[in-house]
């Protein structure tokens, strides 16, 4: 199959079920909002964080090592080696996640005393989160395994629709049936669980039972965890960014900050799902291109996935930016001061997306300890940047500081993949849709809210006045954006 059309049919997949997970996200951030309020949200964000941390710990980088290695064991042939590397990769995974249960169960009230103000509500969330942290691991690994085998329809059913959805559902059942706060943890925990059953069953039926060729016994586990070694420290480098910015806000200022925070920061985290589909289906492509030298069509593949990435989320961004008021206003008015933090963070947004998946294709293509050091930086600068600019600029600040993490980590990745690795970035598509995206979703905004205010009246009609401009200047470059390719694969699917 075409590379170009491959990667449409698995990039749809991937942003349908991206779509549901990101609006899944914002309804479990309103949810959690309303129903714990700020203070209570803040602890809960907080627990949710150290058990997503815990999670990236466990996982050991062998969730990234399968995306890799799989389709290049396929590309060589050596498919008999498949199901071993499987059993390398869930094995010390699972031991790790019974470890990490354990300790942080034992811990609870610790966590509490040094996270949550000695909040009672965060060493109950804690010893309801912990034992299905056991198996969090294993999850996402056997996922992984999944999109290494190329069934993205499984990764994405199970990964981005089923646990996405369930959660708020069940968050609000709970909220009906008066079980209290404790019941809010267990209903986001649960679904976690049965999600590492439903992905185990998958792996196993896709796994080749036999045939093909096998290489060195060792060689498998020494490729293996030559990779995943690194990648595993990162991939904790890498969350312990996302999130540590809400304990810091949390010891410097209050649960309340905390909790106006993260909810600003679940909204961008949530809009870079757009990113994360076109990820799950570019990265085995990547793997397999380079592993076979055709280095001209993973260069090609990487500029169209980064043109369609700016052309379905800078939007979002910059609608963020501009009526970041009124949308804060679905959490209710304890919110509002997050307004300017939003902008911060959603504007920053802006030229990291436009990199498009640098960070996956020097993963792809084995720099796995480049990755490393690169996170390395980032989470230094993250650290300095918070507790420099929290005490005096509140909020702001911690927008800022994480804003500044961002951007230091996109760079040294978009470096690297051009500079050291001699790939081009193909940033045309991305710049032609850039410019548009600002101009009706940027300009217009900014107009629009001079002349009407942010109420939701003003809201609605620059949705519908930008949204059908905009689409207009897709549909008229359509064959420069491959947008024909993504139709053509919708129909098909």
């Amino acid at each position: 199959m075409n590379p170009l059309r491959e990667f449409a049919r698995g990039g749809l997949i991937g942003l349908t079920g991206s779509i549901v997970a990101a609006a899944a996200g914002l309804v479990l951030t309103v949810v959690v909002a309303r129903t714990l309020g700020p203070a209570g949200a803040g602890v809960f964000f907080v627990v949710v964080a150290a058990v997503t941390i815990l999670t990236e710990v466990t996982e050991l980088g062998a969730d990234t090592a399968l995306v890799r290695l799989m389709p290049r064991y396929r590309e060589l042939g050596r498919t008999a080696d498949l199901r071993r590397m499987a059993g390398i990769a869930l094995a010390p995974v699972l031991v790790a996640g019974a470890l990490a249960a354990a300790g942080m169960y034992t811990l609870a009230p610790w966590i509490a005393g040094t996270f949550a103000a000695g909040s009672p509500d965060a060493v109950v969330f804690v010893q309801i989160a912990a034992p299905f942290l056991a198996v969090a691991a294993a999850r996402n690994v056997a996922l992984a395994g999944a999109r290494g085998m190329g069934d993205l329809v499984a990764y994405s059913l199970i990964g981005n629709v089923a646990m996405p959805l369930a959660r708020p559902l069940l968050i609000m059942l709970a909220a009906a049936l008066g079980w209290g706060s404790g019941a809010v943890m267990l209903a986001w925990s649960l679904p976690g669980g049965l999600a590492c059953l439903l992905a185990a069953a998958v792996l196993w039926r896709l796994l080749p039972r036999r045939g093909g060729r096998t290489g060195p016994r060792t060689g498998v586990a020494g490729e293996f965890w030559a990779f995943s070694g690194p990648r595993g420290v990162a991939a904790v480098l890498e969350v312990a960014i996302v999130w540590v910015g809400v304990p810091i806000v949390s010891a410097a200022l209050s649960t309340h900050d905390a909790g106006v925070y993260a909810t600003a920061g679940r909204f961008i985290t949530s809009g870079t799902l757009v990113l994360a589909a076109t990820r799950i289906a570019i990265a085995p492509q990547i793997s397999a291109l380079l592993t076979r030298g055709d280095r001209e069509e993973a260069e090609r593949l990487n500029g169209v996935a980064t043109g369609w990435v700016v052309a379905a989320s800078w939007p979002l961004y910059l609608a963020l930016a501009v009526f970041g008021p009124f949308v804060l206003t679905l959490f209710g008015e304890d919110f509002s001061g997050g307004a300017v933090p939003l902008a911060v963070l959603a504007l920053s947004m802006l030229p990291v997306l436009a990199a498009g998946n640098v960070q996956t294709v020097l993963l792809m293509g084995g720099k796995s300890s480049w990755s490393l050091a690169n996170k390395a930086v980032a989470l230094a600068v993250c650290v300095v940047a918070h507790l420099v600019l929290v005490p005096g600029f509140g909020v702001v600040g911690a927008a800022v500081a994480w804003a500044l993490t961002m951007l230091t980590d996109t760079v040294l990745a978009a470096l690297q993949v051009r500079l050291l690795l001699g790939l081009r970035l193909g940033l045309g598509p991305g710049a032609l849709t850039g410019l548009w995206a600002l101009a009706w979703f940027g300009v217009l905004g900014v107009a629009l809210r001079a002349l009407l205010g942010t109420g939701p009246a003003a809201f609605a009609l620059y949705l519908v006045v930008a949204c059908a401009g905009y689409a207009l200047v897709l549909w008229r470059y359509r064959d420069r954006l491959h947008l024909d390719v993504l139709v053509s694969a919708r129909r098909n699917r």
